[in-house]
């Protein structure tokens, strides 16, 4: 009995090296069984690695912990033990209990919001917390403890030449380690899980420790503009709606034929008075980037212009203080993150109302729940309404931000990917517009409201190879649903047919304060006007050309993402992409290709690429990008005029 039992113990240690990555393996294999076969080779190929290094890992942590057992210091070897269990544990449960939830292995967001938020990051990690999932991190907990035990006192692994097998585990993981770390950001939800954990971890504290690539200088205080007290007496409020993150290709307004996700909207289009209700097909945001695309909707200043602007320039409520509203902004979002409450600060606004003020828990990302922040906006504008005040107010919404957790009545779609609890998020979106406009309509307001819903950005849900927004210009970050109401009271005031043709026009965020003037009245008061004739926007109650140019971006001195930039011009979308090295040039023509599948910058001539690039020379932040990668932006004198035949004249326009 004895002898059989030593046998079973050196088996256990011979191959204890392959106990927890085959764990591991076994684990994703099984709970990742229907997006596995959906891999491209180039992602087979990463997955293989992943794995590979995840036998690395482990042998190397063997290593460690059999020199720190010879070293005979039992509380070091105890500490060590104890760490590397609990990594195993929280790196194989948390990632699959979060994807199991959400459909969506951790990565650079979720372990950002983790090193940024720490206070708030209950709600990466509830998402993976059930009953199965704690039971099933004891066992594994054992198990690990018990294998790793085994392994490094009462059965240590034997094998020759131990030094050269040391070293090579150790230059092998310090090898794939700088690989991965490089390889990262675009290779999303390929590793298995402690190889994922360990790359997105890096990056991070990498990033922290050097201010590479992701990262912002944030907002600063602004400078309190100088915009009279205007004689206006308006008869109209102005609500404002925003949503984040909210992209226009999963809802069904814009054709999307998956599932059902916007039923009320759809509903509410579908029956809508067409010079009362205006739904833009090409709209667009300025960034996708949070940080740049909010203060955009608000001041009507692109992230392409310059920075002091964004600081000098009157907020949407100081225009409604200006023309004689009582102003709000009801948020879900916690205005301390990247100083938003200081850039609020003195903007005069007679209700502020964020997670902060609302003394409620995290929901999702760093946001309460949505369904709280709609009861806040009821019960103000009722007030509002007894007290008999017009009202410039924003109502701001946090849904459908990643990890696009909802409540479990909202879990509409079963979850086997990103789309789908996107999905989820949408059809949330949904139902809380819903009950927004059943008040409204109940209390009144539709008489006489000006009502726009937009959102910051979109978000990639895996086009082009990537999961959220920060890192690309692609069409899914930046396209977005922009809806426009006009009440009964303004119908002979306003020029509803110019609203209609611009709807089949490219507009932009940056649209809405020069439109809101507008609809004020206000666009001829001269204190006004030295702040609007600089702005890039264009009022929607006007005609627009529908060869505008719209500039996005996520690179200026507020915001430090090393994204590059990209516009929209006619047909055509331009992105120089710094997010690979060298930059990367791309063109699509999205009267054709909508979703930016066939790439024409390989076979476009010299001379037109040149004739792109100098479509955004008044455009110091691009001038800056493309000095910065060595990219030929305009032409020399002589080039030109050898190109057009001995005239020098300016590029031709596309």
């Amino acid at each position: 009995m004895g002898s059989y039992k030593k046998n079973i113990l050196g088996m256990v240690s011979k191959y204890s090296v392959w106990v927890v990555p085959s764990v591991i393996l076994l684990t994703d294999v099984i709970v990742r069984d229907e997006i596995l076969p959906s891999f491209k080779p180039l992602q087979w190929a990463f997955y293989f690695l992943s794995f590979v290094y995840s036998v690395i890992l482990y042998s190397a942590a063997i290593i460690a912990l059999r020199l720190l057992h010879q070293l005979k210091s039992k509380t070091i070897y105890f500490i060590a033990l104890f760490f590397l269990v609990n990594f195993y544990t929280f790196a194989i449960i948390g990632s699959y209990g979060y994807y199991s939830y959400t459909g969506i292995m951790p990565n650079f967001f979720v372990f950002s919001f983790i090193f940024n938020e720490p206070l708030n990051s209950w709600t990466i990690l509830a998402g993976g917390v059930t009953k199965g999932a704690v039971f099933g991190g004891i066992a594994l907990f054992v198990l690990i403890g018990i294998s790793l035990w085994q392994t490094t006192i009462k059965e240590p692994l034997k094998y020759k030449y131990q030094v050269p097998v040391r070293i090579s585990v150790i230059v092998l993981f310090l090898a794939i380690s700088a690989f991965l770390h490089n390889n990262t950001r675009f290779n999303d939800q390929v590793y298995v899980s402690d190889t994922n954990t360990i790359a997105f971890v890096w990056r991070n504290l990498y990033n922290h420790l050097t201010g590479d690539s992701l990262g912002s200088a944030g907002l600063q205080s602004r400078n309190k503009p100088k915009l009279g007290r205007l004689n206006s007496n308006p008869n109209f409020n102005v609500l404002l709606i925003v949503t984040e993150s909210l992209r226009k290709l999963n809802l069904n307004i814009y054709d999307y034929d998956k599932r059902i996700t916007t039923p009320f909207l759809s509903k509410l289009i579908a029956g809508a008075d067409p010079n009362r209700y205006f739904l833009f097909k090409k709209a667009y945001s300025n960034s996708s980037s949070t940080l740049l695309s909010f203060p955009s909707i608000l001041t009507g200043v692109s992230p392409s212009q310059p920075v002091p602007m964004t600081h000098t320039y009157p907020l949407f409520w100081e225009y409604g203080k200006a023309a004689n509203y009582s102003t709000f902004y009801i948020t879900s979002h916690n205005l301390q993150w990247n100083n938003f409450e200081g850039f609020f600060r003195n903007s005069g606004i007679d209700l502020l109302w964020d997670k902060e003020k609302s003394g409620l828990k995290v929901f999702n990302d760093i946001g309460i729940d949505d369904r709280e922040t709609v009861k806040e906006f009821r019960r103000y504008l009722s007030e509002l309404k007894a007290e008999k005040k017009k009202f410039a107010g924003v109502l701001h919404f946090n849904t459908n931000h990643f990890p696009y957790i909802v409540p479990e009545d909202s879990q509409e779609f079963a979850v086997d990917s990103p789309v789908d609890q996107y999905d989820n998020s949408v059809r949330h979106m949904d139902k809380l517009l819903e009950e927004v406009y059943g008040f409204l309509k109940e209390d009144g307001f539709l008489e006489n409201t000006v009502v726009v819903f937009t959102s910051d950005h979109g978000e990639a849900l895996f086009e082009h190879d990537y999961l959220g927004h920060i890192d690309s210009n692609y069409i899914e970050t930046v396209s977005i649903p922009m809806l426009l109401y006009i009440p009964p009271v303004l119908k002979d005031s306003v020029n509803l047919q110019a609203i209609r043709r611009n709807t089949e026009k490219p507009v932009a965020n940056t649209d809405l304060i020069p439109t809101i003037i507008d609809i004020l009245n206000l666009e001829n008061d001269v204190s006004v006007r030295n702040y609007t004739s600089h702005l890039e926007g264009k009022s929607l109650i006007k005609d627009i050309s529908g060869d505008r140019r719209i500039i996005i971006t996520n690179n200026n001195e507020i915001s430090l993402y090393k994204v590059g930039i990209s516009y929209i011009k006619g047909n055509y979308h331009y992105i120089m992409n710094m997010t690979s090295s060298p930059a990367q040039e791309r063109l699509f023509d999205l009267s054709t290709d909508p979703q930016e599948l066939k790439d024409l910058w390989a076979t476009t001539s010299e001379d037109s690429k040149i004739r792109y690039r100098e479509e955004v020379l008044d455009c110091n932040v691009c001038v800056d990008l493309f000095a910065s990668q060595g990219i030929p932006f305009r032409r020399t004198e002589t080039e030109a005029v050898n190109l057009r035949g001995g005239t020098l004249v300016k590029p031709a326009s596309f």
